[in-house]
C-alpha cells in the first residue's frame, strides 16, 4: 500500500493553484515539493485537456519519474465522461480512473483523510493508502459483438432536406473497439504512443482498415466487381446476430453502456456486422454506376461547385436528378414517406442458377409489397425487384423492416428498410 497525495497537495513554495490553474494536471515537476511526492502515489488530475491534447499522460509520467514517485493515478473530471480512452502505456506503475463517478468516491476517501490545521488551514497529515494492481485478466465468454456508444448513429439529413437523408448511415459495422495492432513508433500525432511498436485503439480509423482488407479479398476474388458491388457484397451478407445467436445490442447511454442496451436498429448497424466469409460469396449483389452517384450529388441543393471542385465536371452533363432512395443501394431509407411510394432494387447473379423466395417485414406505420415474391435466376442476370410502401398512419419517429431474399442454394441477402417520417390520408 501507498500513501496517496493530490497534485494539489504537494507544490513547492513558490507555486500556487491560482498562479497555475492546471497544476493538478502534473505537466511540469518544478511546481511540486519532491520531498512530499517522493514514495507515494501522486494523483493527477485527467481534464478535457488530455482528450484535446492540450496535456497528455507522457509529462504527467515524466512529472512523477522527477519527483520519485511510486506511481499516478489519474482520477477523471466529470467533464471528460463519455469519451473513449485508448489503453496507454506507462513508464511507471499507473491507472486512469475511467469513470467519473468512481473518481468521485476516489476523491472522498482520499478528502476525508486529510488532517488540516485549525487555524491555518493547512495540510497537517494524509492519510489516505491505495495500491494499484495487475491489469485487467482476458475475457472471452462476452457476447459480442455490440454497437459501441460512441459509434456514430443515422440519420444524417443536409440542412434538414428529407431526401438527402435517404441513404442508410451507417452502411455497416466492424472492429474497432480496443483494437491492438502494429504502430509506427516514429508517428508524433500521438504523443502517448510515441516510441512504441504497438497500440490499442478505439474508432472509425480502426474499423476501416478491417472493412478496406476485406474489400480487396473481394475485388481479388471478382476482379470486376465496381466499388458499389463490392460494398453491396459486405454489407448484404453482414450478421444480424451476436455470437450468441441473439440479436446484436447497442450501448445507448454512457456510464455504463453495458447496463444501457437495447437491439441494434439500421440507424445504429446498418446491414449489420460484417462478416469476412459470407462477403466472399454473396450469390446476388447490387450495382450502381458512376453516372448514378453523380446525378444523385448534383441533385443536392447547392451541390454544384463542390462536383466540380472534387471530380472536375459540371452538373450539367449530368440532367437528371437521382434521390437516395432511388439509388440501386443495398437498403432502402426514406425519410418521408408521404401516403405512398414505390422503390425499385435491380439484383445480380455472381453464383449459380438458383431460385429465391422473398420475405419481408414491414416498418411500424408503413405497409409493405415487394413484387415478385420468387424468381428463378441464372448466373450473370438481372432481377428487378419493386417494393411498394404506404403509410398507414401519421408517425414521425423512425421504424425499421426487412427484406430477405432467401435462395434454395443457401445464399441470404439480407435488405435494411427504414422510414421516418410516415403521413397518411
Amino acid at each position: 500500500m501507498y500513501k496517496l497525495i493530490h497534485a494539489h497537495h504537494a507544490l513547492n513554495d513558490d507555486t500556487t493553484i491560482a498562479d497555475d490553474m492546471y497544476v493538478g494536471e502534473c505537466q511540469d515537476a518544478s511546481k511540486f515539493n519532491k520531498d512530499l511526492v517522493q514514495g507515494n502515489l501522486l494523483m493527477c488530475s485527467y481534464t478535457m485537456r488530455f482528450v484535446l491534447g492540450l496535456s497528455s499522460i507522457n509529462k504527467a509520467l515524466e512529472t512523477a519519474m522527477n519527483l520519485s514517485a511510486a506511481g499516478v493515478v489519474f482520477p477523471m473530471y466529470p467533464s471528460v465522461n463519455g469519451f473513449e480512452l485508448n489503453p496507454i502505456p506507462m513508464k511507471i506503475l499507473g491507472i486512469i480512473i475511467a469513470l467519473a463517478t468512481d473518481s468521485k468516491i476516489l476523491l472522498e476517501y482520499y478528502n476525508s483523510s486529510i488532517e488540516k490545521d485549525g487555524t491555518s488551514e493547512k495540510i497537517v497529515k494524509l492519510g489516505a493508502f491505495a495500491s494499484i494492481n495487475g491489469g485487467l485478466t482476458a475475457s472471452y465468454s462476452n457476447v459480442a459483438p455490440s454497437v459501441m456508444y460512441y459509434s456514430a448513429r443515422g440519420p444524417d439529413p443536409e440542412d434538414s432536406l428529407p431526401h438527402e437523408a435517404d441513404i442508410l448511415k451507417p452502411i455497416l459495422v466492424a472492429p474497432g473497439s480496443l483494437i491492438w495492432a502494429a504502430w509506427s513508433s516514429d508517428v508524433t500525432d500521438s504523443d502517448e504512443f510515441l516510441g512504441e511498436n504497438s497500440a490499442m485503439m478505439s474508432g472509425t480509423s480502426m474499423a476501416a482498415p478491417h472493412v478496406a482488407g476485406l474489400a480487396a479479398l473481394i475485388k481479388q476474388k471478382f476482379p470486376d466487381f465496381s466499388p458499389a458491388a463490392i460494398g453491396s457484397s459486405l454489407s448484404t451478407m453482414a450478421s444480424l446476430d451476436d455470437n450468441s445467436g441473439k440479436p446484436i445490442m447497442a450501448q445507448r447511454t454512457y456510464p455504463s453502456p453495458d447496463l444501457n442496451k437495447s437491439p441494434a436498429t439500421p440507424f445504429d448497424m446498418g446491414s449489420g456486422f460484417v462478416n469476412a466469409t459470407a462477403a466472399l460469396n454473396p450469390g446476388l449483389f447490387f450495382d450502381s454506376s458512376y453516372d448514378d452517384y453523380m446525378s444523385f450529388l448534383c441533385g443536392i441543393n447547392g451541390s454544384a461547385s463542390a462536383v466540380l471542385d472534387y471530380t472536375g465536371q459540371n452538373c450539367w452533363i449530368h440532367n437528371s436528378t437521382v434521390y437516395g432512395s432511388d439509388l440501386n443501394l443495398l437498403s432502402i431509407t426514406i425519410a418521408r414517406l408521404d401516403q405512398s411510394r414505390v422503390v425499385q432494387r435491380t439484383v445480380q447473379n455472381i453464383a449459380g442458377n438458383e431460385t429465391y423466395s422473398v420475405g419481408w417485414s414491414s416498418p411500424y406505420g408503413v405497409s409493405v409489397k415487394v413484387s415478385p415474391t420468387r424468381f428463378s435466376i441464372a448466373n450473370g442476370e438481372r432481377q428487378v425487384l419493386s417494393v411498394i410502401f404506404n403509410a398507414t398512419g401519421n408517425r414521425s419517429t423512425a421504424s425499421y423492416g426487412r427484406i430477405g431474399l432467401f435462395g434454395n442454394q443457401g445464399h441470404i441477402v439480407n435488405i435494411p428498410v427504414s422510414v421516418i417520417v410516415k403521413i397518411s390520408l
